[in-house]
């Protein structure tokens, strides 16, 4: 799910507007038009939206298999480069971490230097880290070249959102468009580990990174071809950088210190003290949003409740979701003994069911409006987590592991899609760029803070389990199943707030329709 680029948005309908379109006679007079007359642009249109929308999605595409085509990987690169159990998560922390943190910085970079330039230039950091990660030969190396692969698709993601609203101006193109982009995020997760598979088993592990080379450099020389120069000419907003460097500090040092707490307990005086430092940095991120004459997050988007607790939705089950592959490939690879490509394959029901559930949500939005899947897709996703609870050592897969993949997959797209149309205010016209990278921001973090609280705990479940005498296969089967209790209840209570993110939509939008002009209207 990772789209972003809040301020982006807000110069996608500004002074550059048409960076994707065809030049204009005059640059000059063309950007005082716009500034003039912002609906201007909207009848301008790209060489063929349909390559630039294809475009964008590669590249959206190729940073969400990386959110997960890591995981099959893990246990043969602990191995590999002697990665301790605990230490292994940062190899998927390091990248969730960065990608999260950096958003509002990536967002306000491509409002000052062009969304082109800020694509360009983070695609080719992006390609140069995932070679540093294929060729690292320790573990510091690759987690360092990790993070750097996080931060480049904190710059990359919100660039590509930016030309993908700038391209896309009619509200039923753009839902279209946005719906094709949030539909990236479950096939991307399914994708990442079927192909990480496939690459462990046939070639090396480090394939898994430099995949990324030849996809990088064929978008590369796609991009002058596909999508016209920024406006150079036109008018550039000067983001709110110190409030951007104040809340990726605050993202970073709550992220860190809850990752650390495996070797720092939670009442221990580094961990209080990290926690505390981070309460302080959001406290001022907070202070410089309401009194900052250009703030990252427009107040008009703040005051919609339904957004912001979606967005709440996102934080809460991303941290379920990733978590839950990051022990499964544990549990079938070094529990069940699978191979990579065995592991790969058997996430596919979780794919299949995935999509059955997206399809069936679909409907359900159009037909009903959003509180039934959105209350009801993460129960369902709960219900098959707490299937995966009870696995033993010697489960079967199609008895006990598949079902509960099916259940889980089929609930996740139900709530998948319908969260997503909520988030983004139906994809509408003035809510969905600005809303999508809140979204983004709000799953990276959940990752990265599920996979390292739920790693603390089965890793001090398991060590509990060993001092009683249990054997050590079945201790660390106990210590997962811990974990997976704790994601089926954070889906429980994802539903439970989903009722109140369903209600909240539709209060909404009977609100909007009797009050008529949207509150965001001049910010796409």
């Amino acid at each position: 799910m990772a789209s972003s680029g809040i301020p982006a948005t807000e110069s996608a309908a500004g002074a550059d507007a048409d960076a994707v379109t065809e030049p204009a006679a005059s640059a000059g007079a063309a950007g005082r038009s716009r500034s003039a007359d912002p609906d201007s642009t909207r009848s301008a249109r790209p060489v063929n939206p349909k390559l630039v929308l294809l475009l964008v999605c590669v590249a959206q595409f190729v940073l969400l298999v990386d959110d997960t085509i890591v995981n099959v990987a893990l246990p043969t690169i602990g191995d590999d480069l002697d990665f301790t159990e605990s230490s292994l998560s940062w190899v998927t922390n390091a990248y969730f971490l960065t990608f999260g943190g950096f958003l509002l910085i990536g967002g306000g970079l491509a409002d000052l230097l062009g969304r082109r330039r800020l694509f360009g230039i983070s695609l080719v950091m992006f390609v140069l880290a995932s070679a540093v990660c294929g060729i690292a030969p320790n573990s510091a190396v690759l987690i360092g070249a990790r993070a750097a692969q996080g931060i480049a698709g904190a710059l990359l993601s919100p660039a590509a959102l930016a030309i993908l609203l700038a391209t896309f101006r009619e509200p039923a193109e753009r839902a279209r468009a946005l719906g094709t982009w949030a539909a990236l995020t479950g096939l991307g997760a399914a994708t990442g580990l079927l192909l990480g598979g496939a690459l462990v088993e046939w070639t090396h592990w480090r394939w898994i990174f430099l995949i990324n080379l030849p996809v990088g450099a064929l978008t590369l020389l796609a991009l002058p071809k596909v999508i016209g120069p920024d406006d150079r000419e036109a008018a550039r907003r000067v983001p709110d950088f110190a409030g951007a460097a104040i809340g990726t500090a605050a993202v970073l040092t709550l992220v860190y210190t809850v990752v650390e707490t495996d070797t720092h307990p939670w009442s221990s005086t580094r961990t209080l003290l990290g926690l505390g430092i981070a309460a302080v940095l959001a406290i001022g991120f907070a202070v410089r949003q309401r009194y900052a004459a250009e703030p990252l997050l427009p107040r008009a988007l703040l005051r919609m409740r339904h957004l912001v607790l979606a967005d709440v939705l996102v934080l809460v089950a991303a941290g379920g979701l990733f978590a839950m592959f990051f022990f499964l490939t544990l549990y079938m690879q070094r529990i069940q003994g699978w191979s990579p490509m065995e592991t790969g394959l058997s996430f596919l029901p979780f794919s299949v069911g995935m999509g059955l559930g997206a399809a069936v949500s679909t409907k359900l939005i159009a037909n009903r409006g959003p509180l039934l899947p959105v209350s009801v897709g993460p129960a369902v996703a709960a219900g098959g987590m707490w299937l995966m609870s009870r696995l033993d050592a010697h489960s079967s897969y199609t008895g006990h592991l598949m079902p509960a993949l099916v259940i889980t997959g089929l609930g996740l797209g139900v709530a998948f899609v319908a969260i997503i149309h909520t988030a983004t205010g139906g994809a509408g016209e003035g809510e969905g760029g600005v809303a999508s990278a809140m979204v983004t921001t709000c799953q990276q973090i959940g990752a990265a803070i599920g996979i390292a609280v739920l790693v603390t705990v089965a890793t001090n479940h398991t060590k509990d389990r060993v001092k009683s005498g249990i054997m050590q296969q079945d201790a660390v089967v106990d210590g997962f199943s811990r974990a997976f209790e704790i994601q089926a209840g954070l889906m429980g209570a994802a539903a439970l707030l989903g009722i109140v993110v369903g209600v909240a939509t539709a209060r909404h939008h009977a609100a909007r329709k009797d009050a008529g002009p949207d509150p965001l209207s001049g910010l796409t």
